[in-house]
């Protein structure tokens, strides 16, 4: 005879205040509290209390949680732990420093011991609240369905998909859509009904070979050129000088089998196949057989060149194609973005040149190096007038990579091609460095010898251990020796604070200057503009602290650019985790920080998180800008953008002026967010911030999603670069 289930009758919304049956299990110290709160310490990431009461009925709950501490962000967890030997089941909840949080839980049988985890770091803690609420069967439904609707993700009927599928939507990395799912029901809807234009344009199509590359590899690519719908094309088969005669020979079948198939000798050079045997005005789209097109590849880039007759250069995405032939891991790339080109060439091998562009230069004449695409582009890039105008990225899979390239030979390759490039464009001073098992490359950009004088600029009021430690962590990290910091004291009233800012007057490099106003957080900083000395700016909080020594120098290297405009830093949380990475315009309706909670040592969709790259926007938590720009677009507005969003509005400023953003993993400190000006959970607080993130929307546009920086077929729901499923289907065809 089974077990029977208890069957006890609790009304909807009974509720147990949890906090006076927990039992401190392992992990932390307690402390006694006031008004039922519990105080404690977590000591290592497995804090643990047991809860006194093993009765809970079988059924749905909701928990509540409030907890503060001195992280900003916290991942909580509830452990159910089953009779009979059953697997225990853990249920995540990140829990916001101040705010209630809530979530479902499910009793399946009824009388399961319940744990409560309060943090997976060392941290102080004060929970303020722990409730468990009972609901009813149809309350956990619509409340399930109402997550996974939010998030754009396929809500299932039965009962218990729902709940995995809605549990998913808690883990740190969250729930990811499928691209399979995506390929079928997104895909289809972003090609034209049809391509209509005159079949007069003609494509010749240079297929690179390497002794690499096998005869199957240039059948498959061959093939899928054969299928296009679009076949005014001429495909010339250009043979590496090491291949051999017997290959040679192999290749002949394909120009036997289709007269628009060349087999060029390989004793020509690269110049004399592009003058005398290519037709000077066709555009040449490289193909290396190391991928298939997709069916309406040339459609669409015809398409794309009639309405862009000024376009150079054209790329678009690509995705890889598994052992079992499917399509997986989409390489979804943003518009043209320059640092992040210096960084690896995410571009890839299969672009688009314009006629006349590529004349003086042979497609695979690159000293035999395996980087040759890189190559390629980069002596192409220094002939454009115009590289933001005459690049064009195509947001659509053109190519299905079925080979891919040996990483590590290829960044070495990589760096030894960009160390050249920029020692032929003048600037042999820049220093370009690869990271042992990082498919990235470093550069730095020189800081001449007199260093500028840089004014980093930081609001407080009271709050002085935070301030302490930010203070302290810049005069004794930093490598960087010539700047100025200007404590611009908001109103501080505590004695310790005051006798803490008077001996910082005594420093020569620190300035103290009252700000006798409320909180403006753009004021403030305007304000601060006007009495700093230095010709570079810097916008740190008081709630910083410097990780890597040499994030001043780095960040200075390209702030002294003439073309960049704001510089910002990667900024972590105190438990490592990712808080800033670049500002995505769009997500969320409004802007978001790319890859936000990612573990420390994360590289990121496609090695952006340790990528120096350009992005619209950078948070004002640590930004570097020149003064006469900061003073040239207005500095901050302090009318409009009081608290929230004013960074995000100085850095679009900056950018419509004709300067690129730029954001750093080489820059890092960090960011105790929010802790000293707290959070907005009053009413005035939400009211002010929902005055700012409509003058955002209405000023910017941010609802329509179209960063260039960031894919269109990327979540706009969450800021982790996952793939985004019913969100956003009218994508631009080009940008």
């Amino acid at each position: 005879m089974g077990v029977k289930r208890p069957e006890i009758a609790v009304p909807h919304l009974t509720r147990y205040d949890l906090r006076p049956l927990l039992c401190p299990l392992q992990g932390m110290t307690i402390q006694p509290g006031t008004d039922g709160c519990i105080t404690g310490k977590s000591i290592s990431s497995q804090s643990m209390f047991s809860i006194a009461n093993k009765n809970f009925a079988r059924g749905w709950y909701m928990v509540e949680v409030l907890i503060e501490s001195d992280q900003s962000y916290l991942d909580t967890a509830f452990v159910l732990q089953h009779k009979e030997g059953r697997k225990s089941q853990r249920l995540r909840l990140p829990v916001r420093n101040g705010r209630v949080s809530k979530r479902l839980i499910w009793f399946a049988r009824g009388g399961e011991e319940l744990l409560f985890s309060p943090a997976q770091c060392e941290c102080d803690f004060t929970i303020r609240q722990l409730t468990l609420v009972r609901v009813s069967l149809l309350f956990a439904r619509n409340r399930m369905r109402s997550r996974l609707t939010s998030r754009q993700l396929r809500v299932p009927s039965r009962m218990t998909n729902r709940w995995a599928c809605y549990d998913a939507t808690f883990s740190p990395r969250r729930v990811r859509a499928s691209y399979g799912d995506w390929v079928k029901t997104i895909e289809p809807t972003l090609w034209p009904d049809s391509f209509k234009t005159s079949a007069d344009l003609c494509f010749s199509l240079l297929m690179p070979v390497s002794v690499t590359d096998t005869l199957n590899d240039i059948r498959n690519t061959i093939d899928s050129v054969l299928d296009q719908s679009y076949q005014n094309w001429k495909l010339f088969i250009l043979p590496a000088k090491k291949i051999s005669d017997n290959d040679l020979v192999k290749f002949r079948e394909f120009v036997d089998s289709n007269n628009k198939i060349r087999l060029i000798d390989k004793a020509l050079s690269g110049a004399e196949i592009l003058k005398k045997i290519i037709d000077a005005d066709t555009y040449r789209l490289m193909c290396p057989p190391r991928a298939v097109l997709s069916s309406k590849a040339l459609s669409c880039l015809q398409y794309v060149v009639r309405k862009n007759s000024h376009a150079k250069i054209i790329y678009a995405d690509e995705d890889l194609l598994n052992e079992a032939g499917r399509r997986c891991r989409p390489n979804f790339k943003p518009a043209w973005n320059p640092d992040l080109l210096f960084s690896r060439n995410y571009i890839g091998e299969f672009v688009l040149f314009a006629p006349g562009i590529l004349d003086e230069y042979g497609p695979i004449e690159s000293a035999g190096e395996v980087a040759w695409d890189y190559t390629l582009f980069l002596r192409v890039l220094r002939k454009l007038e115009n590289p933001q105008r005459e690049i064009i990225h195509i947001p659509r899979i053109l190519f299905h990579r079925y080979k891919t390239i040996d990483g590590e030979q290829y960044i070495q390759s990589s760096r030894r091609i960009l160390k050249k490039y920029f020692d032929e464009i003048g600037c042999s001073d820049v220093e370009v460095e690869s990271k042992k098992n990082r498919e990235t490359l470093h550069v730095r950009w020189p800081v001449q010898q007199e260093e500028p004088l840089v004014s980093l600029l930081i609001p407080t009021r009271d709050m002085l251990s935070m301030l302490r430690q930010c203070i302290d962590s810049i005069l004794e990290k930093t490598t960087y020796r010539n700047y100025e910091i200007l404590v611009l004291d908001n109103q501080s009233v505590e004695s310790e604070t005051l006798e803490y800012l008077a001996k910082l007057k005594t420093l020569p490099n620190v300035r103290v200057i009252k700000y006798d106003a409320p909180f403006n957080y753009s004021a403030i900083n305007n304000f601060g503009v006007q009495h700093a000395r230095g010709e570079i700016i810097g916008l740190v909080n008081n709630d910083t602290e410097v990780a890597s020594p040499d994030w001043l120098m780095e960040m200075v290297g390209h702030a002294i650019r003439s073309e960049i405009g704001c510089v910002g830093a990667k900024l972590h949380y105190g438990d490592g985790r990712i808080q800033h990475a670049g500002v995505v315009i769009g997500l969320g309706g409004l802007a978001g920080h790319a890859h936000k909670f990612y573990h420390h040592h994360a590289v990121g969709y496609r090695n952006r998180l340790i990528c120096t790259q350009n992005f619209s926007a950078v948070t004002a938590a640590c930004l570097l800008v020149r003064k006469s720009i900061f003073e040239a677009v207005g500095g901050l507005d302090e009318k409009h953008f009081a608290v929230a969003f004013n960074d995000v509005d100085f850095c679009l400023k900056v950018k419509a002026a004709g300067y690129r953003n730029l954001w750093t993993p080489w820059a890092e400190m960090y960011h105790h967010e929010s802790i000293s000006r707290g959070i907005d959970n009053t009413p005035e607080k939400r009211a002010r911030f929902d005055r700012e993130a409509m003058c955002l929307k209405t000023r910017w546009s941010t609802c329509a999603g179209m960063d260039p920086y960031y894919s269109p077929f990327l979540t706009h729901t969450r800021e982790d670069f996952s793939l985004g499923l019913n969100e956003r289907t009218k994508a631009p065809l080009w940008r």
